[in-house]
């Protein structure tokens, strides 16, 4: 598959802890959310192959972005700072994302992601919720800013397809 034909992933971060004594950046992923998102990372790879991923620098997305790696046979993760939770993330990232284009995983936090997703797709708010761990696929259409809805897959749930959103 060329990197044309992949879409690009904008990943939610997996399970955390509520809490960590350094504050929120440094909040890990739970025991359970780590195995939890390991199953659904290696579906996530099945369904397509990925060229590299990019990740907020807060330890939860990290160890996320590393599963992720493992998952798709990448040997690196690479930290950008649009990722960050922050005011103007979801423009930041959506930036980012038209930058890099089809064949890459972004992963972050929400309500940040969500709205990305949201303006990427040109509409008010996603169809469904961005759960943690979900992922939603887009397609770059063409070199303007619009993308296309692929698919949305979140652990132990349907794999969501355009056609589904289209019958709801």
């Amino acid at each position: 598959m060329s990197p044309h034909q992949m879409p690009l992933l904008l990943v939610r971060h997996a399970v955390a802890e509520d809490s960590h004594p350094l504050g929120d950046e440094a909040r890990s992923l739970t025991a359970e959310g780590r195995a939890t998102f390991r199953s659904h990372a290696r579906k996530l790879a099945r369904l397509t192959p990925m060229v590299g991923i990019i990740t907020s620098p807060l330890v939860r997305a990290v160890q996320t972005a590393e599963i992720l790696a493992e998952a798709f046979g990448l040997s690196r993760v690479e930290v950008h700072p649009a990722l960050r939770p922050r005011a103007q993330a979801p423009k930041r990232i959506l930036r980012l994302a038209r930058e890099l284009g089809a064949g890459w995983v972004l992963v972050g936090h929400n309500p940040s992601l969500a709205r990305a997703g949201a303006l990427a797709l040109d509409m008010d708010e996603l169809p469904d919720k961005l759960r943690k761990g979900a992922a939603l696929a887009i397609h770059p259409e063409g070199k303007g800013k619009h993308f296309s809805f692929a698919w949305l897959a979140a652990p132990g749930r349907y794999l969501q397809r355009s056609e589904d959103l289209h019958r709801a």
